[in-house]
Protein backbone atom coordinates (compact mmCIF):
# COMPACT_ATOMS: atom_id res chain seq x y z
CA UNK A 1 0.00 0.00 0.00
CA UNK A 2 1.25 3.19 -1.25
CA UNK A 3 0.48 4.92 2.32
CA UNK A 4 0.05 2.20 4.60
CA UNK A 5 -3.02 1.11 6.17
CA UNK A 6 -5.85 2.71 4.46
CA UNK A 7 -8.61 3.68 6.72
CA UNK A 8 -12.76 3.10 6.16
CA UNK A 9 -14.56 5.94 4.76
CA UNK A 10 -15.96 6.95 7.97
CA UNK A 11 -12.88 6.69 9.30
CA UNK A 12 -11.16 8.46 7.37
CA UNK A 13 -14.08 11.32 7.59
CA UNK A 14 -13.70 11.17 11.09
CA UNK A 15 -9.99 12.82 10.86
CA UNK A 16 -10.61 16.33 12.37
CA UNK A 17 -8.50 18.25 9.94
CA UNK A 18 -9.37 20.09 7.19
CA UNK A 19 -9.78 19.08 3.21
CA UNK A 20 -9.72 20.73 0.15
CA UNK A 21 -13.75 19.65 0.31
CA UNK A 22 -14.02 21.73 3.82
CA UNK A 23 -12.07 24.76 2.29
CA UNK A 24 -14.29 24.69 -0.90
CA UNK A 25 -17.22 25.03 1.97
CA UNK A 26 -15.82 27.61 3.61
CA UNK A 27 -14.93 29.75 0.26
CA UNK A 28 -18.95 29.55 -0.43
CA UNK A 29 -21.10 29.64 2.90
CA UNK A 30 -18.54 30.45 5.95
CA UNK A 31 -22.02 30.32 7.56
CA UNK A 32 -22.47 26.18 6.67
CA UNK A 33 -18.58 25.51 7.63
CA UNK A 34 -19.17 26.29 10.99
CA UNK A 35 -22.22 24.27 11.52
CA UNK A 36 -20.68 21.66 9.71
CA UNK A 37 -16.93 21.75 11.12
CA UNK A 38 -17.16 23.54 14.20
CA UNK A 39 -20.44 22.56 15.56
CA UNK A 40 -21.06 19.49 13.95
CA UNK A 41 -24.52 20.06 12.49
CA UNK A 42 -26.08 18.01 10.09
CA UNK A 43 -27.08 20.14 6.90
CA UNK A 44 -27.86 18.23 3.90
CA UNK A 45 -26.05 18.42 0.42
CA UNK A 46 -27.48 20.86 -2.02
CA UNK A 47 -24.98 19.80 -4.76
CA UNK A 48 -25.85 15.64 -4.66
CA UNK A 49 -27.21 15.91 -7.74
CA UNK A 50 -28.04 13.26 -9.94
CA UNK A 51 -24.74 13.50 -11.87
CA UNK A 52 -22.46 13.38 -8.52
CA UNK A 53 -24.26 10.14 -7.71
CA UNK A 54 -23.29 8.23 -10.81
CA UNK A 55 -19.74 10.50 -10.46
CA UNK A 56 -19.60 8.74 -6.64
CA UNK A 57 -20.90 5.45 -8.29
CA UNK A 58 -18.34 5.64 -11.02
CA UNK A 59 -15.43 6.22 -8.57
CA UNK A 60 -16.27 3.24 -6.58
CA UNK A 61 -17.43 0.49 -8.94
CA UNK A 62 -13.99 1.49 -11.02
CA UNK A 63 -11.72 2.17 -7.86
CA UNK A 64 -12.75 0.54 -4.80
CA UNK A 65 -15.55 -1.91 -5.60
CA UNK A 66 -15.36 -3.59 -2.40
CA UNK A 67 -16.27 -1.10 -0.43
CA UNK A 68 -19.88 -0.52 -2.16
CA UNK A 69 -21.30 -1.59 0.86
CA UNK A 70 -19.71 0.99 2.92
CA UNK A 71 -21.19 3.85 0.52
CA UNK A 72 -24.38 2.78 -0.72
CA UNK A 73 -28.10 1.04 -0.23
CA UNK A 74 -29.32 -0.79 -3.11
CA UNK A 75 -33.18 0.36 -3.61
CA UNK A 76 -35.61 -2.25 -4.03
CA UNK A 77 -37.33 0.18 -6.98
CA UNK A 78 -35.71 -0.15 -10.55
CA UNK A 79 -35.43 3.62 -11.08
CA UNK A 80 -35.00 6.37 -8.70
CA UNK A 81 -37.82 9.38 -8.52
CA UNK A 82 -36.98 12.21 -11.63
CA UNK A 83 -37.94 15.60 -12.18
CA UNK A 84 -40.47 17.40 -10.43
CA UNK A 85 -40.66 14.25 -8.03
CA UNK A 86 -37.49 13.56 -7.49
CA UNK A 87 -37.23 17.70 -6.06
CA UNK A 88 -40.73 16.53 -3.56
CA UNK A 89 -38.59 13.67 -2.13
CA UNK A 90 -35.65 15.00 -1.82
CA UNK A 91 -37.04 18.48 -0.01
CA UNK A 92 -39.27 15.46 2.06
CA UNK A 93 -35.73 14.21 3.48
CA UNK A 94 -34.36 17.51 3.93
CA UNK A 95 -37.38 18.86 6.10
CA UNK A 96 -37.87 15.46 7.48
CA UNK A 97 -35.15 16.35 10.46
CA UNK A 98 -37.84 18.36 12.20
CA UNK A 99 -39.24 17.05 15.29
CA UNK A 100 -42.13 19.48 15.50
CA UNK A 101 -44.22 18.64 12.04
CA UNK A 102 -45.88 16.21 11.17
CA UNK A 103 -46.09 14.48 7.22
CA UNK A 104 -48.47 16.81 6.23
CA UNK A 105 -47.03 20.13 7.20
CA UNK A 106 -43.31 18.93 5.77
CA UNK A 107 -45.06 17.46 2.20
CA UNK A 108 -46.47 21.43 1.70
CA UNK A 109 -42.99 22.75 2.05
CA UNK A 110 -41.66 20.52 -0.20
CA UNK A 111 -44.25 20.93 -3.04
CA UNK A 112 -43.61 24.61 -2.67
CA UNK A 113 -40.33 23.44 -3.24
CA UNK A 114 -40.58 20.76 -6.23
CA UNK A 115 -42.42 23.36 -8.78
CA UNK A 116 -45.07 21.11 -9.18
CA UNK A 117 -48.15 23.13 -11.66
CA UNK A 118 -50.56 20.50 -10.37
CA UNK A 119 -52.28 20.14 -6.64
CA UNK A 120 -50.96 19.43 -3.58
CA UNK A 121 -53.50 16.82 -3.16
CA UNK A 122 -52.79 15.17 -6.45
CA UNK A 123 -48.79 15.40 -5.35
CA UNK A 124 -49.91 13.99 -2.38
CA UNK A 125 -51.97 11.02 -4.15
CA UNK A 126 -49.30 10.48 -7.18
CA UNK A 127 -46.60 9.85 -4.02
CA UNK A 128 -48.08 7.75 -1.87
CA UNK A 129 -47.93 4.41 -2.13
CA UNK A 130 -45.59 4.68 -5.26
CA UNK A 131 -41.84 3.48 -6.31
CA UNK A 132 -40.94 7.30 -4.97
CA UNK A 133 -42.40 6.92 -1.55
CA UNK A 134 -40.71 3.90 -0.97
CA UNK A 135 -37.64 5.28 -2.04
CA UNK A 136 -38.11 8.56 0.45
CA UNK A 137 -38.75 5.74 3.03
CA UNK A 138 -35.68 3.80 2.25
CA UNK A 139 -33.52 6.94 1.87
CA UNK A 140 -34.85 8.14 5.73
CA UNK A 141 -33.85 5.01 6.88
CA UNK A 142 -30.23 4.66 5.60
CA UNK A 143 -29.66 8.40 6.24
CA UNK A 144 -27.98 7.95 9.75
CA UNK A 145 -25.59 5.30 8.34
CA UNK A 146 -24.04 7.90 5.85
CA UNK A 147 -25.31 6.12 2.53
CA UNK A 148 -26.71 7.04 -0.60
CA UNK A 149 -29.83 5.03 -1.91
CA UNK A 150 -28.93 3.78 -5.53
CA UNK A 151 -31.18 2.46 -7.87
CA UNK A 152 -30.74 -0.85 -10.15
CA UNK A 153 -31.01 1.96 -13.23
CA UNK A 154 -27.96 3.76 -11.54
CA UNK A 155 -25.63 0.86 -11.34
CA UNK A 156 -26.09 -0.03 -14.69
CA UNK A 157 -25.63 3.26 -16.02
CA UNK A 158 -22.67 3.55 -13.99
CA UNK A 159 -21.27 0.09 -15.54
CA UNK A 160 -21.68 1.17 -18.52
CA UNK A 161 -19.19 4.64 -17.79
CA UNK A 162 -16.55 2.59 -16.29
CA UNK A 163 -16.25 0.61 -19.44
CA UNK A 164 -16.01 3.12 -21.36
CA UNK A 165 -13.54 4.91 -19.15
CA UNK A 166 -11.43 1.33 -19.58
CA UNK A 167 -11.71 0.75 -23.62
CA UNK A 168 -11.71 4.61 -24.31
CA UNK A 169 -8.91 5.48 -26.11
CA UNK A 170 -8.25 8.60 -24.14
CA UNK A 171 -8.77 7.45 -20.87
CA UNK A 172 -7.75 3.46 -20.94
CA UNK A 173 -3.94 3.58 -20.86
CA UNK A 174 -4.36 5.54 -17.35
CA UNK A 175 -7.39 3.57 -16.07
CA UNK A 176 -5.84 0.16 -16.57
CA UNK A 177 -1.93 0.69 -15.48
CA UNK A 178 -1.04 -1.75 -13.08
CA UNK A 179 1.61 -2.32 -10.99
CA UNK A 180 5.40 -3.55 -12.68
CA UNK A 181 8.76 -2.78 -11.95
CA UNK A 182 8.27 0.61 -13.20
CA UNK A 183 4.40 1.89 -12.54
CA UNK A 184 3.57 2.27 -8.54
CA UNK A 185 -0.45 2.53 -9.33
CA UNK A 186 -2.71 3.30 -6.53
CA UNK A 187 -5.97 4.31 -5.85
CA UNK A 188 -8.62 6.16 -2.94
CA UNK A 189 -4.79 7.40 -1.94
CA UNK A 190 -4.96 8.81 1.79
CA UNK A 191 -2.61 11.17 3.05
CA UNK A 192 -2.84 12.69 6.55
CA UNK A 193 -1.92 15.63 8.35
CA UNK A 194 0.27 17.73 5.73
CA UNK A 195 0.08 21.65 5.66
CA UNK A 196 -0.44 25.07 3.97
CA UNK A 197 0.47 27.84 5.18
CA UNK A 198 0.30 26.44 8.69
CA UNK A 199 -3.05 24.75 8.38
CA UNK A 200 -3.42 20.62 8.34
CA UNK A 201 -5.20 19.14 5.70
CA UNK A 202 -6.02 15.96 4.52
CA UNK A 203 -6.60 14.64 1.17
CA UNK A 204 -7.81 10.79 -0.37
CA UNK A 205 -6.78 11.19 -4.45
CA UNK A 206 -8.60 9.17 -6.63
CA UNK A 207 -5.57 7.46 -8.12
CA UNK A 208 -1.37 8.04 -7.67
CA UNK A 209 0.92 6.80 -10.64
CA UNK A 210 4.42 6.52 -9.64
CA UNK A 211 6.76 6.11 -12.95
CA UNK A 212 10.19 4.78 -11.43
CA UNK A 213 11.43 5.22 -14.54
CA UNK A 214 10.78 9.22 -15.44
CA UNK A 215 10.80 9.34 -11.93
CA UNK A 216 7.46 11.36 -11.76
CA UNK A 217 4.35 10.96 -9.54
CA UNK A 218 1.17 12.08 -10.86
CA UNK A 219 -1.92 12.54 -8.99
CA UNK A 220 -5.21 11.84 -10.93
CA UNK A 221 -8.90 12.86 -9.73
CA UNK A 222 -12.36 10.98 -11.57
CA UNK A 223 -15.09 13.87 -11.77
CA UNK A 224 -18.31 12.73 -13.77
CA UNK A 225 -20.95 16.01 -14.88
CA UNK A 226 -23.47 16.75 -17.19
CA UNK A 227 -21.53 18.83 -19.34
CA UNK A 228 -17.70 16.97 -19.92
CA UNK A 229 -16.62 19.34 -22.91
CA UNK A 230 -17.92 22.42 -19.94
CA UNK A 231 -15.86 21.20 -17.50
CA UNK A 232 -13.71 24.54 -16.68
CA UNK A 233 -16.53 26.59 -16.34
CA UNK A 234 -19.41 24.74 -15.17
CA UNK A 235 -17.00 22.13 -12.31
CA UNK A 236 -14.14 23.50 -12.25
CA UNK A 237 -15.23 27.14 -11.41
CA UNK A 238 -18.23 26.57 -10.37
CA UNK A 239 -17.48 23.92 -7.58
CA UNK A 240 -14.20 25.51 -6.98
CA UNK A 241 -12.30 22.14 -8.18
CA UNK A 242 -9.48 24.41 -8.89
CA UNK A 243 -8.68 23.96 -5.25
CA UNK A 244 -9.08 20.41 -5.16
CA UNK A 245 -6.44 20.99 -7.75
CA UNK A 246 -3.86 22.84 -5.35
CA UNK A 247 -4.61 21.11 -2.00
CA UNK A 248 -4.01 17.65 -3.90
CA UNK A 249 -0.69 18.27 -5.55
CA UNK A 250 0.52 19.41 -1.60
CA UNK A 251 -0.33 16.36 -0.80
CA UNK A 252 1.46 14.38 -3.26
CA UNK A 253 4.75 16.35 -2.27
CA UNK A 254 3.82 15.52 1.31
CA UNK A 255 3.67 11.41 0.07
CA UNK A 256 7.26 12.17 -1.94
CA UNK A 257 8.56 12.72 1.09
CA UNK A 258 6.87 9.22 2.71
CA UNK A 259 7.81 7.20 0.24
CA UNK A 260 11.77 8.25 0.48
CA UNK A 261 11.40 9.48 -3.49
CA UNK A 262 13.59 12.67 -2.99
CA UNK A 263 14.12 13.40 -6.94
CA UNK A 264 11.05 12.63 -8.39
CA UNK A 265 9.11 15.11 -9.81
CA UNK A 266 5.32 15.96 -8.53
CA UNK A 267 2.86 16.73 -11.22
CA UNK A 268 0.18 18.72 -11.53
CA UNK A 269 -3.14 17.30 -10.82
CA UNK A 270 -5.41 15.98 -13.81
CA UNK A 271 -9.12 15.63 -14.25
CA UNK A 272 -10.80 12.42 -15.70
CA UNK A 273 -13.77 13.85 -16.49
CA UNK A 274 -16.40 11.43 -17.83
CA UNK A 275 -20.22 12.03 -19.20
CA UNK A 276 -22.72 11.16 -16.12
CA UNK A 277 -25.37 9.96 -19.22
CA UNK A 278 -22.00 8.09 -20.40
CA UNK A 279 -22.73 9.58 -23.95
CA UNK A 280 -19.68 12.42 -24.67
CA UNK A 281 -16.94 11.34 -24.59
CA UNK A 282 -14.44 11.58 -21.80
CA UNK A 283 -11.73 14.08 -21.40
CA UNK A 284 -8.23 14.43 -19.37
CA UNK A 285 -8.10 17.75 -17.90
CA UNK A 286 -4.55 18.68 -17.17
CA UNK A 287 -2.74 21.88 -15.68
CA UNK A 288 0.22 24.26 -16.53
CA UNK A 289 2.32 26.10 -13.66
CA UNK A 290 -0.05 29.16 -14.29
CA UNK A 291 -2.74 27.42 -13.70
CA UNK A 292 -1.43 25.84 -11.25
CA UNK A 293 -0.13 29.34 -9.48
CA UNK A 294 -3.76 30.99 -10.42
CA UNK A 295 -4.86 28.04 -7.88
CA UNK A 296 -3.10 29.56 -5.00
CA UNK A 297 -3.04 33.25 -5.69
CA UNK A 298 -6.65 33.29 -6.75
CA UNK A 299 -7.70 34.60 -10.23
CA UNK A 300 -10.30 36.55 -12.47
CA UNK A 301 -12.36 35.14 -15.29
CA UNK A 302 -14.81 36.60 -16.79
CA UNK A 303 -15.15 39.89 -14.75
CA UNK A 304 -15.55 37.73 -11.64
CA UNK A 305 -12.66 37.50 -8.72
CA UNK A 306 -11.80 33.42 -7.64
CA UNK A 307 -9.66 33.61 -4.53
CA UNK A 308 -6.75 31.89 -4.01
CA UNK A 309 -5.94 28.46 -1.79
CA UNK A 310 -3.38 31.10 -0.16
CA UNK A 311 -6.63 34.03 0.77
CA UNK A 312 -9.04 31.32 1.77
CA UNK A 313 -6.28 29.38 4.05
CA UNK A 314 -5.23 32.50 5.46
CA UNK A 315 -8.86 33.29 5.68
CA UNK A 316 -10.32 30.74 7.68
CA UNK A 317 -7.14 30.09 10.09
CA UNK A 318 -8.04 33.93 11.38
CA UNK A 319 -12.03 32.53 11.34
CA UNK A 320 -10.73 29.49 13.57
CA UNK A 321 -8.18 30.98 15.95
CA UNK A 322 -10.47 33.90 16.59
CA UNK A 323 -13.84 31.81 16.66
CA UNK A 324 -15.21 35.18 14.23
CA UNK A 325 -17.38 33.74 11.44
CA UNK A 326 -19.86 36.31 10.92
CA UNK A 327 -17.27 38.77 9.48
CA UNK A 328 -14.50 38.26 6.72
CA UNK A 329 -10.63 38.41 8.02
CA UNK A 330 -10.17 41.45 5.52
CA UNK A 331 -13.45 43.23 7.16
CA UNK A 332 -12.51 42.08 10.63
CA UNK A 333 -9.05 43.66 10.51
CA UNK A 334 -10.61 47.27 9.18
CA UNK A 335 -12.91 47.64 12.01
CA UNK A 336 -15.78 46.99 10.03
CA UNK A 337 -14.88 49.94 7.36
CA UNK A 338 -15.55 48.92 3.86
CA UNK A 339 -14.21 50.69 0.86
CA UNK A 340 -17.84 50.90 -1.19
CA UNK A 341 -15.59 49.76 -3.85
CA UNK A 342 -13.93 46.85 -1.97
Amino acid sequence: MIAGNQRTEKEYRKIDVDSSSSLKVFAQDRKKYKKLFIDNERVEDDEKTKSSITGDLVDCLLLTKEKFDEKFFLSSIFKTPSGNMELFVNSLLKYSDSPYENFEEIAKKAYKDSGYKWTFEKVLEKFVGSDAELFFKESLEVRSKGLTVVALEDIQNAERIVEDLKTNEITKDIINLVNSDRYLVQNQVQVERFEINGLPLKAQIDKIIVDHKEKRISPFDLKCTFSVEGFYWEYYLHRLAYIQAYVYKQACYKLKEQLGLDYYTVENLSFLVCDSIGYMNPLIYTLNQDDEDDCYNGFEYRGRRYKGVKEIVADLKYAKENDVWRISRKNALNGGIVNIKG
